[in-house]
Protein backbone atom coordinates (compact mmCIF):
# COMPACT_ATOMS: atom_id res chain seq x y z
CA UNK A 1 0.00 0.00 0.00
CA UNK A 2 1.28 3.31 -0.86
CA UNK A 3 1.82 5.56 1.79
CA UNK A 4 0.30 8.41 0.12
CA UNK A 5 -2.70 6.73 -0.10
CA UNK A 6 -3.52 5.68 3.67
CA UNK A 7 -6.34 6.99 5.67
CA UNK A 8 -8.01 8.76 2.89
CA UNK A 9 -11.23 10.02 2.86
CA UNK A 10 -13.67 8.36 0.00
CA UNK A 11 -13.87 11.33 -1.56
CA UNK A 12 -10.11 11.93 -1.54
CA UNK A 13 -10.09 8.66 -2.96
CA UNK A 14 -12.46 9.31 -5.81
CA UNK A 15 -10.83 12.22 -6.76
CA UNK A 16 -7.51 10.79 -7.09
CA UNK A 17 -8.55 7.89 -9.35
CA UNK A 18 -10.00 10.56 -11.74
CA UNK A 19 -6.51 11.87 -12.24
CA UNK A 20 -4.68 8.01 -12.77
CA UNK A 21 -5.45 7.01 -16.23
CA UNK A 22 -5.55 8.92 -18.81
CA UNK A 23 -9.04 8.50 -20.29
CA UNK A 24 -11.90 8.73 -18.79
CA UNK A 25 -13.51 5.66 -21.20
CA UNK A 26 -10.87 3.63 -21.92
CA UNK A 27 -12.35 0.03 -23.27
CA UNK A 28 -10.75 -2.99 -22.94
CA UNK A 29 -10.14 -5.98 -20.28
CA UNK A 30 -6.63 -6.26 -20.00
CA UNK A 31 -6.19 -4.36 -17.24
CA UNK A 32 -8.72 -5.45 -15.55
CA UNK A 33 -7.67 -8.68 -15.51
CA UNK A 34 -4.44 -8.69 -14.68
CA UNK A 35 -5.31 -6.90 -11.69
CA UNK A 36 -8.35 -9.39 -10.59
CA UNK A 37 -6.14 -11.90 -11.22
CA UNK A 38 -3.40 -10.57 -8.02
CA UNK A 39 -7.04 -10.41 -6.23
CA UNK A 40 -7.67 -13.75 -6.79
CA UNK A 41 -10.57 -12.44 -8.04
CA UNK A 42 -11.19 -13.76 -11.35
CA UNK A 43 -13.80 -16.35 -10.57
CA UNK A 44 -16.92 -16.41 -7.81
CA UNK A 45 -18.63 -18.24 -6.08
CA UNK A 46 -21.85 -16.77 -6.50
CA UNK A 47 -24.20 -16.44 -9.50
CA UNK A 48 -23.66 -13.03 -11.31
CA UNK A 49 -25.84 -11.40 -13.80
CA UNK A 50 -24.81 -8.91 -16.13
CA UNK A 51 -27.30 -6.48 -17.76
CA UNK A 52 -26.49 -4.47 -20.83
CA UNK A 53 -28.62 -2.55 -23.20
CA UNK A 54 -28.56 0.90 -24.75
CA UNK A 55 -32.08 1.86 -22.43
CA UNK A 56 -33.72 0.16 -19.11
CA UNK A 57 -30.23 -1.43 -18.10
CA UNK A 58 -31.03 0.34 -13.88
CA UNK A 59 -34.38 -0.78 -14.09
CA UNK A 60 -33.93 -3.86 -15.27
CA UNK A 61 -30.95 -4.10 -12.15
CA UNK A 62 -33.45 -2.52 -9.32
CA UNK A 63 -36.65 -5.27 -10.09
CA UNK A 64 -34.25 -8.05 -10.20
CA UNK A 65 -32.75 -7.07 -6.82
CA UNK A 66 -36.03 -6.47 -5.53
CA UNK A 67 -37.18 -9.78 -6.57
CA UNK A 68 -34.50 -11.82 -5.18
CA UNK A 69 -34.28 -9.42 -2.09
CA UNK A 70 -37.68 -10.90 -1.74
CA UNK A 71 -37.24 -14.20 -2.20
CA UNK A 72 -34.67 -13.94 1.01
CA UNK A 73 -31.65 -14.49 -1.29
CA UNK A 74 -28.70 -11.46 -0.48
CA UNK A 75 -27.46 -9.54 -2.98
CA UNK A 76 -25.16 -7.01 -4.40
CA UNK A 77 -25.62 -4.78 -6.74
CA UNK A 78 -23.54 -2.58 -9.15
CA UNK A 79 -24.63 0.33 -11.15
CA UNK A 80 -23.77 3.67 -12.77
CA UNK A 81 -23.36 6.55 -13.20
CA UNK A 82 -24.87 7.72 -9.19
CA UNK A 83 -27.15 10.83 -9.06
CA UNK A 84 -25.63 11.88 -5.38
CA UNK A 85 -22.92 9.76 -3.54
CA UNK A 86 -21.39 7.41 -5.00
CA UNK A 87 -21.79 4.86 -2.39
CA UNK A 88 -25.29 4.13 -4.75
CA UNK A 89 -23.04 2.59 -7.14
CA UNK A 90 -22.54 -0.40 -4.76
CA UNK A 91 -25.54 -2.01 -2.69
CA UNK A 92 -25.85 -5.13 -0.66
CA UNK A 93 -29.52 -5.86 0.54
CA UNK A 94 -31.02 -2.76 -1.45
CA UNK A 95 -28.79 -0.63 0.81
CA UNK A 96 -25.62 1.44 -0.41
CA UNK A 97 -22.24 0.48 0.82
CA UNK A 98 -20.58 2.40 3.71
CA UNK A 99 -17.90 4.66 2.57
CA UNK A 100 -15.41 2.13 4.96
CA UNK A 101 -15.96 -0.83 3.24
CA UNK A 102 -15.44 0.68 -0.23
CA UNK A 103 -12.29 2.33 1.15
CA UNK A 104 -10.96 -0.90 1.99
CA UNK A 105 -11.69 -2.47 -1.17
CA UNK A 106 -9.65 0.53 -2.32
CA UNK A 107 -7.07 0.14 -0.57
CA UNK A 108 -6.67 -3.92 -1.53
CA UNK A 109 -6.77 -2.47 -5.35
CA UNK A 110 -4.24 0.11 -5.12
CA UNK A 111 -1.77 -2.44 -3.01
CA UNK A 112 -2.29 -5.13 -5.66
CA UNK A 113 -2.19 -3.48 -8.99
CA UNK A 114 1.37 -2.09 -8.60
CA UNK A 115 1.80 0.51 -11.87
CA UNK A 116 -0.98 -1.17 -14.22
CA UNK A 117 -3.29 2.17 -14.66
CA UNK A 118 -6.94 1.68 -13.83
CA UNK A 119 -9.67 3.54 -15.00
CA UNK A 120 -12.51 5.17 -12.56
CA UNK A 121 -14.58 2.88 -13.81
CA UNK A 122 -12.51 -0.47 -13.44
CA UNK A 123 -11.63 0.84 -9.81
CA UNK A 124 -15.25 0.66 -9.10
CA UNK A 125 -15.93 -2.41 -10.54
CA UNK A 126 -13.23 -3.67 -8.65
CA UNK A 127 -14.49 -2.98 -5.45
CA UNK A 128 -18.15 -4.29 -5.69
CA UNK A 129 -16.82 -7.34 -6.60
CA UNK A 130 -14.50 -8.14 -3.95
CA UNK A 131 -17.08 -5.93 -1.52
CA UNK A 132 -19.82 -8.62 -2.67
CA UNK A 133 -16.97 -11.65 -2.43
CA UNK A 134 -16.17 -10.69 1.37
CA UNK A 135 -20.19 -10.39 2.03
CA UNK A 136 -21.26 -14.12 0.13
CA UNK A 137 -23.78 -12.64 -1.24
CA UNK A 138 -26.14 -15.21 -3.20
CA UNK A 139 -26.45 -13.60 -6.06
CA UNK A 140 -24.47 -10.12 -8.03
CA UNK A 141 -26.18 -7.85 -10.21
CA UNK A 142 -23.62 -5.86 -12.67
CA UNK A 143 -24.92 -3.29 -15.01
CA UNK A 144 -22.42 -2.85 -17.92
CA UNK A 145 -21.49 0.47 -18.36
CA UNK A 146 -20.81 0.95 -21.73
CA UNK A 147 -21.41 -1.72 -24.53
CA UNK A 148 -20.59 -4.61 -23.49
CA UNK A 149 -17.88 -6.92 -24.68
CA UNK A 150 -14.93 -4.85 -23.46
CA UNK A 151 -16.60 -2.90 -20.58
CA UNK A 152 -14.97 -3.85 -17.24
CA UNK A 153 -18.17 -5.57 -16.29
CA UNK A 154 -17.86 -8.29 -18.66
CA UNK A 155 -14.61 -9.44 -17.30
CA UNK A 156 -16.48 -12.58 -15.59
CA UNK A 157 -18.54 -14.97 -16.87
CA UNK A 158 -22.02 -14.39 -15.75
CA UNK A 159 -24.52 -16.86 -15.01
CA UNK A 160 -27.09 -14.73 -17.26
CA UNK A 161 -26.80 -12.20 -19.53
CA UNK A 162 -29.75 -9.57 -19.86
CA UNK A 163 -29.89 -7.28 -22.74
CA UNK A 164 -32.84 -4.85 -22.16
CA UNK A 165 -32.96 -2.73 -25.45
CA UNK A 166 -30.49 -1.34 -28.30
CA UNK A 167 -30.74 2.05 -30.04
CA UNK A 168 -27.82 4.36 -31.31
CA UNK A 169 -25.93 6.36 -28.62
CA UNK A 170 -22.37 6.30 -27.92
CA UNK A 171 -21.73 5.73 -31.78
CA UNK A 172 -17.92 7.10 -31.26
CA UNK A 173 -17.56 3.57 -29.26
CA UNK A 174 -20.06 1.32 -30.56
CA UNK A 175 -20.94 1.98 -33.98
CA UNK A 176 -23.79 4.13 -35.11
CA UNK A 177 -26.26 1.58 -36.28
CA UNK A 178 -28.40 -1.05 -34.34
CA UNK A 179 -26.68 -3.93 -35.61
CA UNK A 180 -23.26 -3.03 -35.00
CA UNK A 181 -24.38 -2.42 -31.67
CA UNK A 182 -25.85 -5.20 -30.92
CA UNK A 183 -22.84 -7.51 -31.87
CA UNK A 184 -20.93 -5.15 -28.98
CA UNK A 185 -23.61 -5.58 -26.91
CA UNK A 186 -23.99 -9.06 -27.71
CA UNK A 187 -20.09 -9.54 -25.79
CA UNK A 188 -21.61 -10.33 -22.67
CA UNK A 189 -23.25 -13.47 -23.61
CA UNK A 190 -21.45 -17.09 -22.45
CA UNK A 191 -21.44 -20.59 -24.36
CA UNK A 192 -24.40 -22.84 -22.62
CA UNK A 193 -25.72 -20.20 -20.81
CA UNK A 194 -28.72 -18.11 -21.23
CA UNK A 195 -28.90 -14.84 -22.63
CA UNK A 196 -32.81 -12.57 -22.39
CA UNK A 197 -33.31 -10.33 -25.50
CA UNK A 198 -35.90 -7.69 -24.58
CA UNK A 199 -36.03 -5.48 -27.07
CA UNK A 200 -39.44 -5.62 -29.44
CA UNK A 201 -37.43 -5.33 -32.74
CA UNK A 202 -34.37 -7.02 -31.87
CA UNK A 203 -31.55 -6.33 -34.45
CA UNK A 204 -30.27 -9.64 -36.27
CA UNK A 205 -27.13 -9.82 -34.80
CA UNK A 206 -28.34 -10.77 -31.24
CA UNK A 207 -29.52 -13.92 -33.06
CA UNK A 208 -27.07 -14.37 -34.83
CA UNK A 209 -24.38 -13.69 -32.25
CA UNK A 210 -26.15 -16.05 -29.78
CA UNK A 211 -25.68 -19.08 -32.09
CA UNK A 212 -22.20 -18.40 -32.70
CA UNK A 213 -21.07 -18.10 -29.42
CA UNK A 214 -23.42 -21.07 -28.56
CA UNK A 215 -25.54 -19.36 -25.66
CA UNK A 216 -29.42 -19.82 -24.94
CA UNK A 217 -31.13 -17.12 -26.46
CA UNK A 218 -34.93 -16.13 -25.17
CA UNK A 219 -36.25 -13.13 -27.29
CA UNK A 220 -39.46 -11.13 -26.10
CA UNK A 221 -42.70 -11.68 -28.38
CA UNK A 222 -40.70 -15.14 -29.73
CA UNK A 223 -39.94 -16.83 -26.77
CA UNK A 224 -41.70 -14.94 -23.70
CA UNK A 225 -44.64 -12.52 -24.05
CA UNK A 226 -47.03 -10.16 -21.97
CA UNK A 227 -49.90 -8.10 -22.10
CA UNK A 228 -51.94 -5.92 -20.16
CA UNK A 229 -55.22 -7.49 -18.87
CA UNK A 230 -58.82 -5.65 -18.14
CA UNK A 231 -58.86 -3.47 -14.94
CA UNK A 232 -61.16 -0.55 -13.82
CA UNK A 233 -58.58 1.62 -12.01
CA UNK A 234 -54.91 2.36 -12.29
CA UNK A 235 -54.34 0.19 -9.23
CA UNK A 236 -56.45 -2.95 -9.77
CA UNK A 237 -55.08 -3.03 -13.93
CA UNK A 238 -53.00 -5.95 -14.46
CA UNK A 239 -50.49 -7.74 -16.85
CA UNK A 240 -50.34 -11.31 -17.54
CA UNK A 241 -46.32 -12.49 -18.55
CA UNK A 242 -46.05 -15.96 -20.36
CA UNK A 243 -43.59 -18.70 -22.16
CA UNK A 244 -44.34 -21.76 -23.21
CA UNK A 245 -44.22 -23.56 -19.83
CA UNK A 246 -45.77 -21.14 -17.07
CA UNK A 247 -47.82 -17.55 -16.53
CA UNK A 248 -47.85 -15.32 -14.42
CA UNK A 249 -50.77 -12.19 -13.77
CA UNK A 250 -49.00 -9.50 -11.93
CA UNK A 251 -49.15 -5.67 -10.39
CA UNK A 252 -48.22 -3.40 -12.66
CA UNK A 253 -44.51 -2.02 -11.76
CA UNK A 254 -43.30 0.57 -9.23
CA UNK A 255 -41.29 2.40 -11.65
CA UNK A 256 -43.54 4.60 -13.75
CA UNK A 257 -43.74 4.87 -17.54
CA UNK A 258 -45.41 1.72 -19.83
CA UNK A 259 -42.36 1.07 -21.25
CA UNK A 260 -41.27 -0.48 -17.96
CA UNK A 261 -43.38 -3.33 -18.92
CA UNK A 262 -40.96 -4.24 -21.36
CA UNK A 263 -38.13 -4.18 -18.83
CA UNK A 264 -40.36 -6.51 -16.35
CA UNK A 265 -41.34 -8.94 -19.11
CA UNK A 266 -37.13 -9.36 -19.85
CA UNK A 267 -36.26 -9.38 -16.06
CA UNK A 268 -39.09 -11.95 -15.18
CA UNK A 269 -37.73 -14.26 -18.25
CA UNK A 270 -34.23 -14.28 -16.57
CA UNK A 271 -36.04 -14.67 -13.44
CA UNK A 272 -37.36 -17.44 -14.96
CA UNK A 273 -33.96 -18.85 -16.93
CA UNK A 274 -31.94 -18.79 -13.16
CA UNK A 275 -34.89 -21.13 -11.93
CA UNK A 276 -32.85 -24.63 -10.88
CA UNK A 277 -29.66 -21.98 -9.68
CA UNK A 278 -32.24 -19.02 -7.83
CA UNK A 279 -35.43 -20.66 -7.02
CA UNK A 280 -37.99 -17.89 -7.08
CA UNK A 281 -42.17 -17.82 -6.17
CA UNK A 282 -44.88 -15.92 -8.13
CA UNK A 283 -45.13 -14.16 -4.65
CA UNK A 284 -41.53 -12.73 -4.53
CA UNK A 285 -42.19 -11.91 -8.38
CA UNK A 286 -44.81 -10.34 -7.18
CA UNK A 287 -43.49 -8.00 -4.19
CA UNK A 288 -40.33 -7.47 -6.00
CA UNK A 289 -42.14 -5.70 -8.70
CA UNK A 290 -44.21 -3.75 -5.83
CA UNK A 291 -41.24 -2.62 -4.18
CA UNK A 292 -38.44 -1.99 -7.16
CA UNK A 293 -36.97 1.69 -6.73
CA UNK A 294 -35.16 3.45 -9.57
CA UNK A 295 -34.39 6.91 -8.98
CA UNK A 296 -34.19 9.13 -11.48
CA UNK A 297 -36.92 7.37 -14.05
CA UNK A 298 -40.02 9.22 -13.98
CA UNK A 299 -39.94 10.45 -10.65
CA UNK A 300 -41.61 13.00 -9.18
CA UNK A 301 -39.77 15.01 -6.57
CA UNK A 302 -43.38 17.55 -5.99
CA UNK A 303 -46.49 17.08 -7.19
CA UNK A 304 -48.17 21.04 -7.31
CA UNK A 305 -46.58 22.10 -9.52
CA UNK A 306 -45.31 18.88 -10.52
CA UNK A 307 -41.13 18.24 -10.79
CA UNK A 308 -40.89 15.36 -12.60
CA UNK A 309 -37.54 14.43 -13.33
CA UNK A 310 -35.65 11.90 -15.76
CA UNK A 311 -32.22 10.76 -17.01
CA UNK A 312 -33.47 10.24 -20.35
CA UNK A 313 -30.57 11.47 -22.55
CA UNK A 314 -30.81 9.72 -26.13
CA UNK A 315 -33.32 9.46 -28.70
CA UNK A 316 -34.70 6.29 -27.66
CA UNK A 317 -34.97 7.26 -23.69
CA UNK A 318 -36.84 11.17 -25.07
CA UNK A 319 -39.62 9.03 -27.32
CA UNK A 320 -40.64 6.95 -23.83
CA UNK A 321 -40.32 10.25 -21.98
CA UNK A 322 -42.47 11.60 -24.72
CA UNK A 323 -44.89 8.83 -24.58
CA UNK A 324 -45.21 9.78 -20.81
CA UNK A 325 -46.02 13.16 -21.02
CA UNK A 326 -48.78 12.34 -23.89
CA UNK A 327 -50.53 9.97 -21.59
CA UNK A 328 -50.64 12.08 -18.77
CA UNK A 329 -50.82 15.47 -19.60
CA UNK A 330 -51.77 17.91 -17.43
CA UNK A 331 -53.92 21.53 -17.64
CA UNK A 332 -50.99 23.82 -17.36
CA UNK A 333 -48.08 24.57 -19.13
CA UNK A 334 -44.32 21.87 -19.57
CA UNK A 335 -41.29 23.56 -18.59
CA UNK A 336 -38.29 21.63 -19.74
CA UNK A 337 -34.87 22.19 -17.34
CA UNK A 338 -32.57 20.49 -19.71
CA UNK A 339 -29.05 20.01 -20.37
CA UNK A 340 -27.03 17.11 -22.31
CA UNK A 341 -23.63 15.54 -23.20
CA UNK A 342 -21.49 16.63 -26.22
CA UNK A 343 -21.50 12.77 -27.30
CA UNK A 344 -25.78 12.68 -27.51
CA UNK A 345 -27.66 13.51 -30.15
CA UNK A 346 -29.33 16.46 -29.04
CA UNK A 347 -30.97 17.33 -32.32
CA UNK A 348 -33.20 14.16 -32.10
CA UNK A 349 -33.66 14.60 -28.52
CA UNK A 350 -34.75 18.00 -28.93
CA UNK A 351 -37.13 17.04 -31.85
CA UNK A 352 -39.06 14.40 -29.88
CA UNK A 353 -39.92 16.12 -27.14
CA UNK A 354 -40.14 19.62 -28.53
CA UNK A 355 -44.00 19.26 -29.10
CA UNK A 356 -44.46 18.34 -25.95
CA UNK A 357 -42.09 21.70 -24.14
CA UNK A 358 -43.94 25.13 -23.70
CA UNK A 359 -40.84 26.62 -22.73
CA UNK A 360 -36.98 25.46 -22.16
CA UNK A 361 -34.50 26.71 -19.76
CA UNK A 362 -31.44 25.32 -20.26
CA UNK A 363 -28.01 25.45 -18.50
CA UNK A 364 -24.27 24.59 -19.36
CA UNK A 365 -22.69 21.06 -17.73
CA UNK A 366 -19.27 21.23 -16.42
CA UNK A 367 -16.71 18.63 -17.14
CA UNK A 368 -14.92 17.46 -20.79
CA UNK A 369 -17.68 16.10 -22.17
CA UNK A 370 -20.53 18.61 -21.18
CA UNK A 371 -22.48 21.08 -23.41
CA UNK A 372 -21.51 24.13 -22.07
CA UNK A 373 -24.29 27.11 -22.30
CA UNK A 374 -22.69 28.63 -25.29
CA UNK A 375 -22.91 25.34 -27.02
CA UNK A 376 -26.53 24.48 -26.05
CA UNK A 377 -27.48 28.11 -27.69
CA UNK A 378 -26.25 26.57 -30.46
CA UNK A 379 -27.72 23.45 -30.87
CA UNK A 380 -31.36 25.24 -30.41
CA UNK A 381 -30.28 27.92 -32.71
CA UNK A 382 -29.97 25.31 -35.29
CA UNK A 383 -33.37 23.85 -34.86
CA UNK A 384 -36.85 25.02 -34.97
CA UNK A 385 -38.79 24.86 -31.43
CA UNK A 386 -41.93 25.97 -30.40
CA UNK A 387 -41.36 27.85 -27.15
CA UNK A 388 -38.60 30.13 -26.19
CA UNK A 389 -35.96 28.69 -24.95
CA UNK A 390 -34.44 30.65 -21.54
CA UNK A 391 -29.87 30.14 -20.51
CA UNK A 392 -29.43 30.12 -16.86
CA UNK A 393 -26.01 30.36 -15.67
CA UNK A 394 -26.22 27.75 -13.62
CA UNK A 395 -28.93 24.81 -11.99
CA UNK A 396 -29.45 27.07 -8.70
CA UNK A 397 -30.65 30.26 -10.43
CA UNK A 398 -32.75 27.65 -13.00
CA UNK A 399 -34.81 26.40 -10.09
CA UNK A 400 -35.33 29.27 -8.19
CA UNK A 401 -36.68 31.37 -11.86
CA UNK A 402 -38.86 27.84 -12.43
CA UNK A 403 -40.39 27.67 -8.71
CA UNK A 404 -41.11 31.63 -9.02
CA UNK A 405 -42.90 31.02 -12.78
CA UNK A 406 -44.68 27.76 -12.42
CA UNK A 407 -48.06 27.45 -11.33
CA UNK A 408 -49.62 24.72 -9.57
CA UNK A 409 -50.87 23.16 -12.67
CA UNK A 410 -47.73 23.62 -14.36
CA UNK A 411 -45.00 20.89 -14.77
CA UNK A 412 -41.28 21.28 -15.00
CA UNK A 413 -39.69 17.97 -16.89
CA UNK A 414 -35.60 17.98 -15.79
CA UNK A 415 -34.22 15.94 -18.10
CA UNK A 416 -30.97 15.40 -20.63
CA UNK A 417 -28.82 13.64 -18.34
CA UNK A 418 -27.96 12.05 -15.19
CA UNK A 419 -25.95 14.98 -14.33
CA UNK A 420 -29.22 16.96 -14.92
CA UNK A 421 -30.93 15.35 -12.17
CA UNK A 422 -28.42 15.01 -9.70
CA UNK A 423 -28.03 19.30 -9.85
CA UNK A 424 -32.36 19.38 -9.78
CA UNK A 425 -31.86 17.39 -6.51
CA UNK A 426 -29.14 19.12 -5.20
CA UNK A 427 -29.98 22.61 -5.85
CA UNK A 428 -33.65 23.07 -6.13
CA UNK A 429 -34.25 22.61 -2.12
CA UNK A 430 -38.29 21.07 -3.28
Amino acid sequence: MKESLTKKSLAEWLSWQETLHSTEIDLGLDRIRQVAARLNLLTTDFPLITVAGTNGKGSCVAMLDAIYRAQGYQTGNYTSPHLLRYNERIKLNGKEASDQLIINAFEQIEAARGHISLSYFEFGTLAAMLIFARKQVDVAILEVGLGGRLDAANLWDASLALISSIDIDHSDWLGNDRELIAIEKSGIMRAQRPVISGDPNPPDSIRSEAGRIGAKLLQLNTDFFYKMTAGVTDDKRRWLWSNSEKSYQLPLPSLAGEFQLNNAATVIAGIEAMQATLPVSGKAIREGLREARAPGRLQVLQSKPQWLLDVAHNPHAAKALAGYLQKNSLKGKNYALFSMLKDKDISQVISILDQYIDEWHIVGLEGSRGLTLTELNQSFNKETVQGRVIPHENFSDACEFLKNISKIEDRVVAFGSFLVVSAVINNCNL
